[in-house]
């Protein structure tokens, strides 16, 4: 590819330095190829942090301009096409299961959703795989039983409307925490807004924006990024393990995916 090919290894190390800027890294190892039938330079890497290494897979637009983070599917198919992708540049994916984790020092707040096994869940409500898997998975809790659920955010985007609002339930009203999660996952934010005025009044959001709430959202933004090492949403924390995306979760809590079929999506990676 000659010097084209130079600009997109310039390119994929110069956009992991500007987003993992906060973060210790050493690229171990990295290969691209062009893919004629997407249109786009396919770009896989090995990342060292810490005494971790992770595989990474990025998309360039062929003039280098827009950097893609995230699987790729085949549309007819519904066949992901990114870890062939991975595999085909470097042989295999990394071995090894789910990471262990440390929870000392990582706070766990109530109110806490059935009686059972601990999970922590880690997402937000406007991530689009979290709000397909986010319904679901707290119907099964309920229906049967078997976990306590513990419920961390994780900033997603700028707007922090629902999240402050549901930060504000669980502090005033932590008896209606998890119900107005339903409502944020399963709505459009206008219509879980109304939800919520409709019981509390159109006056309780008004005390909503506080310093208090933002320092407990910013807490465990701060907690699942830096202490539990979250990288993409949805994420649960479960026996010990870190899990992330919904195939990963459903594997973990529920079995296989065939026997979590009513537990849908994929995952995202977390800006």
């Amino acid at each position: 590819m000659g010097s084209e090919g130079g600009k997109v290894e310039e390119t994929a190390r110069d956009f992991l330095r500007k987003v993992l800027s906060q973060k210790a890294f050493e690229i171990k190892e990295l290969k691209y190829s062009f893919d004629p039938g997407l249109g786009l330079y396919v770009v896989a890497v090995l990342l060292k942090e810490g005494g971790r290494e992770r595989p990474v897979l990025l998309y360039l637009s062929r003039d280098m301009r827009f950097v893609i983070a995230g699987r790729v599917y085949d549309a007819s198919s519904g066949r992901e096409l990114s870890r062939d992708h991975f595999e085909t540049l470097m042989g295999s994916l990394p071995a090894g299961g789910p990471e262990k984790v440390n929870l000392e020092g990582v706070s766990l707040r109530g109110p806490v959703l059935g009686k059972g096994e601990e999970v922590i869940l880690v997402s937000n409500p406007h991530c689009s795989h979290c709000r397909q898997l986010v319904p679901r998975l707290l119907e099964r809790v309920k229906r049967q039983g078997g976990f306590s659920l513990y419920y961390k955010g994780m900033f997603f985007g700028r707007d922090r409307e629902l999240e402050e609002a549901m930060e504000c339930v669980r502090q005033k009203r932590p008896e209606l925490f998890w119900d107005f999660v339903r409502e944020c996952y399963s709505r459009p934010k206008g219509e879980a807004l109304k939800w919520l005025r409709s019981i509390l009044g159109e006056d309780f959001l008004k005390g909503c924006r506080s310093e208090a709430i933002l320092e407990a959202l910013q807490r465990d933004d701060r907690e699942v990024r830096e202490k539990i090492g979250v990288k993409g949403i949805p994420a649960v924390i479960f026996r010990g393990r870190l899990y992330e995306g919904t195939r990963s979760i459903e594997r973990a809590l529920f079995g296989t995916p065939s026997q979590a079929k009513e537990v849908s999506g994929k995952g995202v990676k977390a800006p």
